[in-house]
């Protein structure tokens, strides 16, 4: 059974932890920054702010846009655009927040967005900003998007993946990005946010540090001292330890052979059933119909993400509405699965 990820470690991440281990520093410091550097370096943004998880970074995001939009004053309750087949914790800081959800249909070849059906569903419900989900590590059509909407990229499945010349992860005015093991590059648990607005950098400082001040630069954009014992905002404690990003700086330099190797298996993937848009990293791969059994007797398997998220029951938490029908998201849901990727040659059968 060819499972749905294998471990990318190797020797140089073991003396990385060891390293670690060796100095005694083992809550955030110096290599936290220099991991933070070197991703948005790699995604091309001017920023980057490591936290736990990759949920945690979905978290920050939606937290500092939700906070600093609440500055402006308005009463009503904000509204964003969501895919309808996406992962949990894509959705649920929206939910935390106070957020309507207005939930449209995927595409079937491409499993994002069909731009159309996007404009519709800004021009019919006024949206506060869209969240875009790389599914699968297939980017977004993003060059089709409204450009008064502001967009929260979820890249947490499509490090790596480009578009018309960039980066995904480099699209919106913040993105969200995954090292869980199973992702392009593994620190076991973590995730980063990228942004080139340095009032959300200096939020996202904050909030995954409880809120308080302490880890802003004296020039910081939010005029705070940088004191260990003010807090400005309603915070978390979801920072990373200085062994995620040791072992995700080693990750780092292997980055492009591993995208290399995953493309490659793509290439030669006998039933590819997503049509990729710009150059996508090829997370996994959607199956559907017959073609599932041929698979399943051989490669691990698992839903296509949530399925139609409108179908798990979590759902009755949620203040939400739904553009037009999700028959694509039924399908997937009823019809699909996927089989994972890897940084591994993969002899299919």
């Amino acid at each position: 059974m060819i499972p749905l990820s294998s471990d990318t470690w190797g020797a140089e991440e073991r003396l990385a932890i060891q390293a670690v281990v060796d100095s005694g520093q083992f809550t955030m410091s110096r290599r936290v920054a220099e991991f933070e550097a070197a991703y948005a370096d790699y995604c091309g943004t001017r920023y980057c702010v490591a936290c736990n998880s990759g949920s945690s970074a979905n978290l920050l995001m939606v937290a500092a846009f939700t906070l600093r939009a609440q500055e402006h004053g308005s009463d009503r309750v904000p509204k964003v655009i969501v895919p309808a087949v996406g992962w949990a914790t894509s959705y649920s800081p929206f939910q935390q927040y106070g957020w309507r959800l207005i939930f449209v249909d995927v595409d079937l070849e491409t499993l994002n967005y069909n731009p159309r059906q996007l404009r519709a569903a800004v021009a019919a419900h006024d949206p506060d900003a869209i969240l875009a989900i790389n599914l699968l590590g297939n980017p977004n059509e993003f060059d089709e998007f409204p450009r008064s909407v502001p967009v929260l990229e979820d890249n947490c499945e499509a490090m790596g993946a480009e578009y018309m010349g960039r980066r995904t992860g480099s699209f919106g005015v913040m993105a969200s990005h995954s090292t869980f093991f199973s992702h392009h590059i593994c620190t076991m648990e973590g995730g980063m946010v990228t942004t080139n607005d340095p009032v959300y950098r200096d939020m996202l400082l904050s909030l995954r540090s409880h809120g308080w001040t302490r880890h802003l630069a004296p020039d910081n954009t939010l005029r705070a001292k940088p004191e260990k014992f003010s807090f400005i905002l309603p915070g978390y404690n979801v920072r990373p330890t200085e062994m995620q990003a040791a072992i995700g700086i080693e990750q780092l330099k292997k980055l492009p052979r591993f995208i290399e190797q995953r493309r490659e298996n793509a290439e030669r993937m006998p039933h590819k059933m997503q049509r990729e848009v710009g150059k996508s990293s090829w997370f996994g791969f959607a199956i559907f119909g017959e073609a599932r059994e041929m698979y399943r007797e051989r490669y691990e398997s698992r839903p296509i993400v949530t399925g139609n998220f409108l179908r798990q029951p979590v759902i009755k938490h949620y203040d939400y509405e739904v553009f037009g029908h999700l028959a694509h998201a039924d399908y997937i849901h009823d019809y699909g699965m996927m089989i994972g990727n890897s940084h591994e040659r993969i002899e299919w059968s």
